[in-house]
């Protein structure tokens, strides 16, 4: 399905990243909200943050195309050693009661 799209987590460390352990995942995936549609660009922008202040960051993606171009935002928590899909919820412009039309939400995060 043209621009569906995935985004694929690395782990690391002090030595930096490693490809043991990586995962993939897209919205069709178990336990990731949402269904993959053509153009929905899903992990187009990604944002890495410790919501919690646990010491782990939490994965933000964006999908600014989901729903026309209204746009959403996926959040997964940091699991450890469990499933990174496990537990994500999603957002889009309804949920956060703002202009949903083409509004694209998740294009791009602030760095």
């Amino acid at each position: 399905m043209a621009a569906a799209s995935q985004v694929t987590v690395l782990k690391g460390g002090a030595h930096g990243l490693t490809g043991t352990g990586a995962v993939s995942f897209k919205q069709n995936t178990a336990g990731v909200p949402g269904t993959a549609e053509q153009n929905d660009f899903f992990g187009r922008s990604t944002a890495l943050v410790d919501t919690d202040h646990d010491g782990r960051a939490e994965l933000y993606a964006g999908a600014p195309g989901e729903n026309v171009f209204d746009g959403a935002v996926r959040s997964f928590r940091n699991p450890g050693a469990g499933s990174v899909a496990a537990g994500s919820v999603s957002c889009g412009a309804g949920t956060l009661r703002t202009v949903a039309a083409d509004a694209e939400l998740g294009l791009n995060f602030a760095h």
